[in-house]
């Protein structure tokens, strides 16, 4: 982690974890985004709250479960096609391996903290687009065989001090989404319990198109895009009721998991 900052430094709770026993997803990005802003305190360029990045990708590369210790370091990318993104490396504090990783799209800051392309590597998008997301209308979204899959109401508890919504109001929402659309796909809780058998994330891609705030409506529509190989690559679109304006477009990519070996496993043959 030479030429990081070290932005984050945290314990995961047991109340963090999903039913899958690990740390769900909505924390890592609570912890990003706690490290973006720390990120700016730190490294001198600004005093306030800024807002959420247009397009934040997250790779997930290790599990985390309850007991560990987390830290975050984080760096400007200062060369390639990934010139001026942040970019966040999550850490397991005891192990120093690698958990997960964490590219913000924003406009370039000459930043004290630095990092090449080449040290940036395990933060590079692997399946999801590097470019931003345009919205998908919920009409498209349903042709392409999705479905409604959470409606939801922005509580103030979800909101960050300057007024929208927190980045996990966001990814909470894809979480508990996450379910309906893999059972577009034809693999539901009855067919996961019988095998032991469970649904995870691998790689996530959020753009956003506005930001909720407190007292809002929000709706999401998903749909199952496409399998290939162990992965499933499910679609959100997020919209705010009732006019049906768009907040954030999303993808991940996920697999299913042996819960026993903690290994993936094929996609059964009726999937899609």
């Amino acid at each position: 982690m030479q030429g990081t900052l070290e932005t984050h430094r945290s314990f995961v709770n047991t109340w963090e974890c999903d039913e899958n026993a690990h740390m769900n997803v909505q924390f890592y990005l609570k912890r990003f985004d706690e490290a973006a802003r720390i990120f700016l305190l730190l490294d001198g360029k600004a005093r306030g709250t800024p807002e959420l990045p247009r397009d934040r990708h997250i790779r997930y590369h290790a599990e985390l479960h309850a007991g560990a210790t987390t830290v975050v370091h984080s760096a400007m990318i200062v060369d390639g096609p990934l010139a001026g993104r942040l970019a966040h490396f999550l850490l397991n504090g005891e192990t120093g391996r690698i958990s997960a990783t964490c590219l913000d799209d924003g406009p370039a800051t000459d930043a004290r903290h630095k990092i090449s392309a080449s040290e940036a590597a395990a933060a590079v998008p692997r399946t999801a687009t590097a470019d931003r997301f345009t919205a998908i209308p919920p009409s498209q979204v349903l042709a392409m065989g999705g479905a409604v899959s959470h409606r939801s109401m922005v509580l103030p508890a979800e909101c960050s001090a300057d007024g929208p919504m927190a980045e996990q109001g966001y990814v909470a929402r894809l979480s508990d989404a996450a379910p309906f659309a893999w059972g577009l796909a034809g693999i539901g809780v009855e067919w996961l319990d019988a095998h032991g058998f469970g649904r995870v994330a691998v790689e996530m891609k959020i753009t956003r198109h506005g930001l909720a705030r407190a007292g809002e409506a929000l709706v999401l529509y998903s749909a199952a895009t496409r399998a290939s190989g162990k992965t499933v690559t499910l679609r959100h679109e997020m919209l705010r009721m009732p006019g049906l304006e768009p907040i954030a477009s999303a993808e991940v990519i996920a697999l299913v998991l042996d819960l026993s070996t903690r290994r993936p496993v094929d996609l059964p043959q009726h999937v899609l």
